[in-house]
């Protein structure tokens, strides 16, 4: 899924766990860090740079809207950072970035390349190593669909390196990756091949049957990363925006960045989200969630990661939506939703 011919390691934790992981490991006090904010996780790594001590500079870019790959080139060229970001799936919009351009970006520069997956990885095409993806970091429960409480990080030889390099220790033992280099990569390799997956022995069994399955329907050829594409479009994601303009609803972000395992909704000016969330629960039985921090007020999310990228899942949560909505006071055509969306995933067979 990764994609990648470099080590891979489990930690125990959260998709946030694996970004400070890498953020701790290759950057130290001082380092200047380019952070493209595109949404509030976007945010967040600009946070975990600050608690790193790094120079950071924020690439701030508009709710929703498109990556100007030409200002963040020349903007990398002026600062030469030591390290880019990039949330590659921001969930709090509804949007994906370029991974491969910003990754190009970052190797003219000669700077680490430092990718948040955690909302795309096994739901959307991850390319680490043609990339150039330094550190790639996610979390288990996602797209993954494995139970929550691991973090994923895989490590290129130009970040190990890095890491050999630095004039300090890093400020975590438990998440110093060149540390886990150490301590694990040289046993498991024993007797195995030259990829290997090093895993903590806190609590986590890789075997356990959860994990199995997990694996298995990701990566095999008919597991859900294959099943919800079509014509290089997953027709879940499609189904539901789909569905939602079939309601008279607006997509939130650009339609060139809608992202595939999360679609940012508008709501109708007279309905609030959160009470569309409520009713939705407490009466048809289905959550979604609002948007975050200053959309929250505005818009809806709808997820397609795993189990709930497939007609299972989006067909009876765009009913419920639209029953909420005409309860709300929304006019629409009953059923338009549903039917825009059965549709759709009729066109993906």
């Amino acid at each position: 899924m990764f994609q990648t011919q470099s080590e891979v390691f489990l930690l125990p934790g959260s998709g946030r766990t694996a970004l400070e992981a890498g953020a701790l490991s290759v950057i130290e006090p001082g380092d200047r860090v380019l952070v493209i904010g595109a949404g509030q996780f976007g945010v967040l790594m600009r946070e975990i740079m600050n608690r790193v001590g790094a120079d950071w500079t924020e690439f701030p870019v508009e709710l929703g809207a498109r990556l100007d790959l030409d200002r963040l080139a020349r903007e990398a060229e002026r600062l030469r950072p030591k390290a880019i970001t990039l949330v590659h799936n921001e969930t709090s919009t509804g949007t994906t970035y370029p991974a491969a351009e910003v990754g190009r970006i970052a190797r003219s520069v000669d700077a680490l390349y430092l990718l948040d997956t955690v909302s795309s990885i096994a739901g959307i095409d991850v390319r680490t190593d043609e990339w150039g993806v330094d550190l790639n970091m996610t979390g288990s429960q996602k797209c993954l669909a494995a139970p929550l409480g691991l973090a994923v990080v895989s490590v290129s030889p130009r970040a190990f390196a890095t890491m050999e390099r630095r004039k300090r220790a890093a400020s975590s033992l438990v998440y110093d990756l060149l540390r886990w280099k150490d301590q694990w990569v040289p046993r498991l390799a024993r007797g195995q091949g030259a990829r290997r997956i090093a895993a903590a022995p806190a609590g986590f069994d890789p075997d356990a049957s959860h994990q199995r399955d997990a694996r298995r329907d990701a990566l095999d050829p008919g597991g859900r990363a294959r099943r919800t594409a079509s014509g290089g479009t997953p027709s879940p994601a499609r189904a539901v925006r789909r569905g939602v303009h079939a309601m008279g609803l607006e997509m939130f972000p650009d339609a060139s960045i809608f992202s595939n395992t999360v679609s940012c909704v508008k709501t109708p000016k007279n309905v609030e989200p959160a009470a569309v969330v409520a009713r939705m629960r407490d009466q048809y039985g289905i959550l979604i969630g609002t948007g975050l921090d200053k959309m929250r007020t505005t818009t809806l999310r709808i997820g397609t990661m795993a189990m709930t990228a497939s007609p299972h899942y989006v067909l009876p949560t765009l009913s419920a939506l639209e029953l909420t909505l005409r309860d709300l006071g929304h006019k629409c055509e009953p059923g338009a939703g549903v039917a825009a969306a059965q549709a759709a995933f009729a066109d993906a067979v």
